[in-house]
């Protein structure tokens, strides 16, 4: 390895020479994983990767929830954390497995600790392997192979490394002589470099459609024309919901599924508001979200909570129409057909109510 410089132990250093490390992991493994067995980072590592990817490839996600932290909402706040929690999941199906089975077959001599930061380094070959995929699949906006495909080719690259690393760990006392630690050298680093060019490529890629889709990504915010629609009612009676048709009425739009937990617990809440305000210029909607649901089984659903307001079935045009990201939300229209406040997530009835008596005060 005529790139690569022998030093005693260097100190670590988190962020800076990550592309070296990642390099290193792609070009030499076997000194590489040696390194991380010594002086560990193989975990921070896979962090800053993941880091990495949350922000490249998911940006447009990123970028819209962090949009609607505008509006004060843990719902909002939570959006951005899932958002770089599909990341981390899928970094865990191969952090944990490869840290599992290195220590399996590492015998005698398994150390959990270091077991997990040589499992966590084989994510750095996935990472650049599924990096080069998804921009080819952002560039052409087809898929040109199977998911197996991408998935047997990424297991490919990152097997030397996870060979290596369970060498390693078995090497790691006995008769054989502590290893040279080896810092990564100037062909570590340009590969490294040609991995973060693959990201940068799928950000600007990113930067670009979310420039050009800015509308879209925009939440919806108070004040603004709520959107039009006409839906045919699902709950067995005849008719169909309008929304230009309640202009001058404040409308509450709740969207919902039977499938989800927060929305049923709000029904009770709902009824209770339904009853005290519909007397009073406040019509309530339902718009259910299951997607894919029978007429008939919304309708027995519809029965067995005696639901009273008027609820259509939405395949997801309706959503799409307010942003709707999570259920349930509940959006308030007022009298002049302008949105007027968005609740997402189980509300308090003294919240909703709040709205109502200023929505139903204010001018048309």
């Amino acid at each position: 390895m005529a790139d690569e410089t022998a030093t005693a132990a260097p100190p670590r250093q988190p962020l800076r020479g990550l592309l070296g490390r990642v390099g290193q992991i792609l070009l030499a493994p076997r000194a590489a994983l040696e390194r991380i067995d010594r002086q560990g980072g193989g975990l921070h590592d896979a962090i800053w990767l993941v880091a990495l990817a949350t922000v490249t490839f998911r940006f447009p996600l990123l970028f819209e929830a962090l949009l609607g932290l505008s509006a004060p909402s843990m719902d909002a706040l939570l959006r951005v954390v899932s958002v770089a929690a599909n990341e981390i999941v899928a970094a865990a199906w191969v952090v944990l497995p490869a840290s599992v089975a290195i220590t399996l077959l590492a015998g005698a001599r398994r150390d959990s600790s270091r077991d997990l930061e040589l499992g966590a380094a084989c994510y750095a070959p996935w990472f650049a392997a599924t990096s080069a995929f998804r921009v080819v699949e952002e560039l052409t906006g087809a898929r040109p192979w199977p998911v197996w495909g991408a998935r047997a080719g990424a297991i490919a690259v990152t097997l030397p490394a996870f060979v290596c690393a369970i060498i390693v760990a078995r090497r790691r006392t006995g008769t054989f002589p502590a290893p040279v630690i080896v810092s990564p050298g100037r062909r570590a680093r340009l590969a490294g470099l040609a991995v973060a060019g693959v990201a940068a490529v799928a950000l600007a890629g990113n930067l670009v459609w979310s420039a050009r889709h800015l509308r879209a990504l925009l939440p919806v915010r108070s004040g603004q024309a709520a959107p039009r629609f006409t839906l045919a009612r699902a709950d067995g009676q005849p008719g169909e919901i309008s929304l230009a048709a309640l202009r001058g009425q404040v409308v509450v739009l709740d969207f919902w599924a039977t499938w989800c937990p927060p929305c049923l617990a709000m029904l009770p809440t709902l009824h209770e508001l339904h009853a005290e305000w519909s007397g009073r210029g406040v019509t309530f909607l339902g718009i259910n979200s299951d997607g894919g649901i029978e007429p008939e089984a919304l309708r027995a659903f519809l029965r067995e909570h005696d639901v009273p307001y008027p609820v259509g079935i939405d395949e997801g045009e309706i959503n799409g129409l307010y942003k709707v990201r999570s259920l349930p939300t509940m959006i308030i229209i007022g009298k002049d057909g302008a949105v007027r406040g968005t609740f997402v997530g189980f509300t308090r009835k003294g919240t909703i109510a709040n709205a109502l008596e200023d929505a139903v005060a204010a001018s048309p």
